[in-house]
């Protein structure tokens, strides 16, 4: 019964979420201001989203799902990384030292910077209160699809959203 209720309530988020991708984007929500260091040392602020369609993942070590997407994201990044495209992935609710063992252990899977939310503070900006919450914003900044969940990545419309944007 728990299972159905969250295969409905994800049917229902993306159907929101693509909706929200037709509004114009004066009428979405831009990107909350942050500010991270990846754990190679680099800054990254919500300006180096401007010019490139951006997907944002929140995730944490111990997320199964999480486990299970992120290698479909690397390929995602892996097939569009000759266009104006980039992905990032900030781990939050769990520890830095989980964050850095999991990437350490599974270097093919991050060909995009991961950061670590110290206090989960730019996931409370952003409104992620689950792992894995996907963010995909425009080259201006602006929200296009939000979604909670695996399975983004094995529905049509979404490469549809983000081939119009690309």
């Amino acid at each position: 019964m728990r299972k159905k209720r969250i295969v409905y309530l994800s049917i229902f988020l993306l159907g929101l979420s693509f909706w929200a991708g037709s509004l114009g984007a004066a009428e979405r929500q831009s990107v909350p201001a942050f500010h991270l260091t990846s754990l190679e040392g680099k800054t990254f602020t919500e300006k180096e989203m401007i010019g490139k369609a951006t997907l944002v993942v929140f995730w944490a070590s111990w997320c199964g799902t999480c486990q299970k997407e992120l290698p479909k994201i690397h390929q995602l990044q892996k097939e569009l990384s000759d266009r104006p495209f980039q992905v990032i992935a900030i781990g939050f609710s769990d520890t830095q030292q989980n964050i850095e063992g999991y990437v350490k252990k599974h270097p093919d899977t991050f060909s995009f910077p991961v950061f670590y939310d110290q206090g989960d503070q730019v996931a409370g900006r952003f409104g992620a209160m689950a792992t894995p919450t996907l963010f995909l914003f425009d080259q201006e900044g602006k929200l296009v699809v939000p979604y909670r969940g695996g399975g983004l990545l094995e529905h049509p419309e979404f490469y549809k959203t983000l081939e119009k944007l690309l």
